[in-house]
């Protein structure tokens, strides 16, 4: 998106704001999205398929175009049930820190307009909520978690929430189980792996070494004498009988996957889930 497109749109969003937001009294969302989202949505196709081969560029401009009012309108929606929530996080705060809000309002309009997964806009309206909270929070701050959250699909949400909760959360039965989320996501077993190696490249995941030193310490000595056994036999010019096999060691130190610590802050900014007893 080019930036007098994004200015176009951070504008019109003012319409959306707070103070529009706030004052919209019975009005429903999708009443107070319908407007902004036809003005908003004209600046933001504007340029669409400019450039593309003639006779794609309409179907293009109607694909974002439907993109664009669904997730607008359902993010609408979502924030409306949270109105008095919000309303009541603004009381206490001054007019700067109102107009930060705003501001920071309008990036997460950015990231729900380019959303791909419509389920993920709930996460964005918590998110905003969260930041309704405080009285002051960094641009940077809010981008990283926003980018983080853009990066990930819903099936690595369902894995992050399942390891949260069974690690954190008051209530763990209340969880779905590893199966259920395999099942609804159509993952098998690798796949899951796979998920949990993703979210570790992404930092909500960190990795633990469960170590038993000892009994690796015993096995190494053990393989060490096996070797040596093999090579002084092997150099004998006396032995005449076959080689033995040579197993491979078996340590029962290994690595595992936990939260990391911005991983739990993550999950607790976005997913609203309960926090933990203790850490």
């Amino acid at each position: 998106m080019n930036r007098g497109s994004r200015e176009d749109i951070k504008e019109t969003g003012k319409e959306l704001a707070l103070d529009t937001i706030l004052n919209a009294g019975s009005s429903t969302a999708a009443d107070i999205a319908k407007e902004s989202v036809a003005s908003m949505a004209g600046d933001f196709l504007i340029d669409v398929g400019s450039s593309l081969v003639p006779g794609i560029s309409g179907a293009v401009q109607g694909y974002k175009r439907a993109r664009f009012e669904r997730n607008i309108k359902t993010f609408a929606e979502d924030l409306h049930s949270k109105l008095e929530e919000v309303r009541i996080n603004l009381e206490s705060k001054t007019i700067e820190q109102k107009e930060q809000i705003d501001q920071l309002f309008q990036y997460v309009l950015d990231y729900v307009i380019d959303e791909q997964q419509e389920e993920k806009i709930q996460y964005m309206v918590n998110g905003f909520v969260n930041i309704t909270e405080h009285d002051y929070v960094s641009n940077d701050f809010i981008l990283t978690y926003y980018d983080v959250l853009k990066e990930l699909r819903m099936v690595d949400i369902s894995v992050l929430r399942l390891m949260y909760t069974f690690r954190y959360a008051f209530d763990p039965d209340a969880a779905e189980d590893l199966q259920e989320i395999m099942d609804r996501h159509g993952l098998s077993y690798e796949q899951y792996e796979a998920v949990r190696r993703n979210l570790l490249r992404i930092g909500v995941l960190t990795t633990r070494t469960d170590l038993s030193i000892t009994d690796d310490l015993k096995e190494i000595s053990k393989t060490f004498r096996e070797l040596y056994s093999f090579l002084d036999k092997l150099a004998s010019p006396k032995f005449k009988h076959s080689l033995p096999r040579l197993k491979e060691p078996k340590f029962k130190s290994k690595e595992s996957f936990e939260i990391s610590q911005f991983g739990r802050d993550f999950v607790r900014f976005f997913l609203e889930l309960e926090q933990p007893v203790s850490e």
